[in-house]
């Protein structure tokens, strides 16, 4: 009994570690969206371009902000977290594997992280492990 607490606080931590590692890239991508917007505008592009490029690279902010969305949400599921944390551990390496095809090597390697995170806490749960319980709760 106590190794099973033991582990499901340990999940939550790994959890809880990935999404912020999410938002925080979130965050660092998003920062970029004005300089790139301005940048992208004072070129001699196409009109196509200057309002696509734009919206194209605000979407991965918002897609890593999701995806740390479903993480935390995760802490609060009984039945389907474990599907939730493989599904996510899954979608985050194919993000990362994207990142690295696009050249991003060290974002790459914080996706993989918190890829990592989302599936040794999807293996060390239980299904019937999580629970709303306060004093399970971190």
């Amino acid at each position: 009994m106590v190794k099973q607490k033991g582990n499901l606080k340990k999940s939550k931590i790994l959890i809880l570690m990935a999404g912020i590692l999410l938002i925080l890239m979130a965050i660092l991508h998003g920062s970029g969206f004005f300089y790139v917007s301005n940048a992208i505008e004072e070129s001699n592009s196409k009109e196509f371009l200057k309002e696509v490029v734009p919206v194209l690279f605000a979407h991965p902010a918002i897609h890593l902000v999701c995806l740390a969305f479903f993480g935390f949400l995760a802490l609060f599921l009984q039945q389907a977290a474990k599907k939730i944390l493989f599904l996510l551990s899954f979608f985050v390496t194919i993000d990362a594997l994207l990142a690295f095809y696009l050249g991003g090597i060290i974002p790459a390697i914080l996706l993989l992280v918190a890829a990592t995170c989302f599936l040794i806490a999807g293996l060390k749960i239980n299904q019937n492990q999580i629970n709303l319980d306060p004093q399970s709760n971190l």
